[in-house]
């Protein structure tokens, strides 16, 4: 059998453990937690990698338009995940960093009313083929970058793949925004948390290609940072997450986890036209799905049903929306598939955002 393929397959069923004993954590979990004073966040220094944690991503998403109005959606993600690997063990004598167990995998995706493109890469950790850096902040798997001086008010990003480019300037506009209690964003009934924060606030401009045909595109992006040892609970299906750009310059970041023994959980967080954070409880948020999707997955024949169509209520704050998918097939059918793509809004307030579902 052939040495590359053999190593490649090692490293898809060490990235898959990962994920899913992050879902599956207890309290002999032989990783660092996060205790309540590591939520003295720091930056740069928390832009960088938390080697320690299990699972860990830097994830942008972007609504853009061209001059004719027309409506894209990019997706940029690199995933760290720690596996169970032993590297003195496996070694003995001398480190390989081709058994490190720091296991890297990216996502690109670009996301049209009737298309929808992704590519997946994978990495091993120190080859130098992927990482994260500081001094200037330098996130990158390959030739995809997130790049960016160290307070994140500047930035660049690019990607590739078979069907699609692009390279996108940002700039953001407002200060980071640590969900939760200062960071420390709570994600199931029993307790399991993350580190989590965001920068809402980026204006991006730059160019696109798709089948070789290009265009000049600007709009808003919002970035996710978030690590942790578990995010979700042993009877947590997976999450259903929408962020929102409103047309009163307000934002909205929801997300409910879901549980069919113990009821689902819901979070989020509102953030003013001053640019002020409020934290949303369960009590506050209404997500209602009102029409589904259904498709069989290309990989593993699974039926998908997912909701791309929801009633989203934030009374507290006056937001009755209706969601709507800009394209209804936006599956990301990777190793981990999920359904990543932008949405259009209707109802109390107009703007624009971006749906991720998992575990469908």
């Amino acid at each position: 059998m052939n040495v590359n393929f053999i190593f490649i397959i090692f490293l898809l069923l060490n990235f898959n453990i990962g994920l899913a004993q992050n879902v599956n954590h207890t309290d002999n979990e032989p990783y660092n937690k996060i205790s309540s004073e590591r939520f003295d966040l720091k930056f740069p220094r928390d832009h960088n990698a938390h080697k320690e944690f299990k699972i860990e991503w830097w994830y942008i998403t972007a609504n853009l338009k061209n001059e004719n109005g027309d409506s894209f959606g990019i997706q940029w993600t690199l995933f760290r995940s720690r596996s169970e690997l032993d590297n003195n063990k496996a070694t003995k004598h001398f480190k390989n960093p081709w058994i490190s167990d720091q296991v890297w995998m990216a996502h690109a995706a670009v996301t049209t009313e009737d298309g929808h493109y992704y590519e997946e890469k994978f990495s091993r950790g120190d080859t130098g083929q992927s990482g994260v850096e500081l001094s200037p902040f330098l996130a990158w798997i390959d030739d995809w970058e997130f790049s960016s001086n160290n307070d994140w008010s500047k930035a660049s990003l690019k990607a590739n793949g078979k069907q699609f480019s692009y390279e996108l300037n940002l700039e953001s506009e407002g200060p980071l925004i640590l969900h939760g209690d200062d960071g420390k964003s709570i994600k199931t009934k029993d307790g399991h948390f993350s580190a989590y924060y965001s920068q809402p606030f980026f204006k991006i401009e730059g160019k696109l290609i798709i089948n070789n045909k290009s265009f000049d595109v600007q709009g808003n992006a919002w970035a996710d940072r978030e690590w942790s040892n578990a995010i979700l609970g042993p009877n947590q299906e997976g999450w259903d997450w929408i962020s929102i750009h409103l047309d009163d310059e307000t934002k909205l970041m929801i997300f409910r986890v879901r549980d069919s023994q113990r009821g689902d959980f819901y979070s989020g967080t509102f953030i003013s036209d001053q640019k002020q954070k409020i934290s949303l409880e369960g009590k506050d948020i209404k997500m209602k799905p009102l029409k589904y999707f259904n498709r069989k997955n290309i990989k593993n024949k699974k039926k998908s049903k997912v909701p791309i169509e929801w009633n989203i209520v934030i009374k507290s704050h006056g937001i009755d929306l209706k969601l709507k998918a800009l394209n209804k097939n936006s599956f990301v059918d990777t190793l981990v598939p999920y359904w990543e793509g932008p949405i259009i809004l209707s109802g109390s307030h107009k703007g624009f955002g971006y749906l991720e579902m998992t575990g469908y």
